[in-house]
């Protein structure tokens, strides 16, 4: 009896500790006396060492990452989103008649790579993703991902329904035939969380949506908690910040109205939460807001970011962009710290308009 009720006062203690919030993580674990004994984390005569073995249980809890919105990982979305399934199909190769081969000569980044076909050089942006650049966190990292998957290598690359980018760069997807079978190397970019996906309407955009949703739950690659540094994680609670409405489609045209278009941030924690200095930003390269210094959410606190330079609720903070940035057939909302960890992301598709 002595044994289960220390037991039982360990699971209290967590609990206490911790709020529901992380003492969700741990519930359903029983901690018996006796193996505590045998561990030596239990002092009979004192309660030093109970009090060290929770605040262990404590940090172990607290250094995981915030846990996103359910996600069904047949669904392209976490929080916003339709929910309608995804049926992943295993990537083909077109007829031989339009494949087109071409060697690896070098890897730019984690998106672009320099090829050559009959002795010609191309450079070629990757299809339906984007990675980190190379001077952003993971940027690096990314890089040598894909220089490790097809560095050297002959690949074939297959169009989509624009042939070139405005920098002359070719559009394709870049495939490995391996004897197992084709490999889409932009959709394991995507799937070990070295790239986005994008919403840009291209063939594969709900499959990459959903393995980039399920790369950030896991915090693989560049969605990982402390992959930028840790420095903003000592808090004893996480923040929990979620996005609870973004307005991607005003009334009219979207760059003539740019103080309808926004987006409102809820902090759903226990704690206070400083946003100074982070960085709100879309699936594309060019659009990045900085939080102004003071930027602290209470408990319940929203914040709302219009696209403009007026408009929104008392209290927004005003991005003043030259143009549209939430893209009305569809986005990403990612937060990220000032190290350039990523704290949220939140996924719409067109169809959730008027969210």
């Amino acid at each position: 009896m002595t044994e289960r009720l220390a037991g039982r006062t360990v699971q209290r203690l967590v609990d206490v500790a911790l709020g529901a919030h992380h003492a969700s993580r741990l519930h359903g674990v029983f901690f018996p006396a006796r193996y505590l004994y045998a561990m030596g984390r239990i002092d009979k005569r004192r309660g030093t060492w109970l009090l060290v073995f929770v605040l262990v249980l404590v940090a172990a809890a607290c250094n995981t990452r915030p846990t996103p919105d359910a996600f069904d990982s047949s669904t392209t979305t976490t929080g916003l989103g339709s929910g309608t399934a995804v049926t992943t199909i295993p990537p083909t190769l077109p007829p031989p008649e339009e494949q087109v081969v071409a060697s690896v000569v070098s890897v730019t980044d984690g998106d672009t790579v320099r090829v050559r076909i009959n002795a010609i050089e191309f450079d070629v942006r990757m299809l339906g993703i984007n990675a980190p650049e190379r001077e952003e966190c993971w940027g690096p990292e990314s890089t040598a991902h894909l220089t490790a998957m097809i560095g050297g290598l002959d690949v074939f690359l297959v169009s989509g329904e624009q042939d070139t980018d405005e920098f002359g760069r070719l559009l394709r997807y870049i495939f490995l035939d391996e004897p197992s079978g084709p490999i889409l190397v932009n959709s394991v970019m995507v799937e070990n969380g070295n790239a986005l996906g994008l919403s840009n309407g291209h063939e594969h955009e709900r499959s990459f949506k959903s393995l980039e949703a399920s790369a950030f739950q896991s915090g693989a690659g560049m969605w990982g908690t402390f992959v930028c540094g840790d420095a903003e994680g000592t808090s004893a609670d996480r923040p929990v910040v979620r996005v609870s409405m973004v307005l991607f489609d005003p009334t009219g045209p979207d760059n003539e109205n740019l103080d309808e278009e926004y987006v409102t941030i809820v902090n759903e924690g226990y704690g206070r939460v400083s946003m100074s200095g982070w960085v709100l930003r879309d699936e594309s390269s060019r659009n990045r807001m900085t939080f102004p210094a003071d930027t602290v959410l209470a408990p319940g606190d929203e914040i709302t970011v219009v696209t403009g330079c007026s408009g929104g609720p008392t209290g927004s903070v005003h991005w003043c962009n030259d143009g549209a940035v939430w893209s009305n057939q569809g986005d990403t909302v990612i937060v990220s710290d000032t190290l350039g960890n990523a704290v949220v992301w939140y996924n719409y598709t067109g169809e959730d308009a008027g969210s």
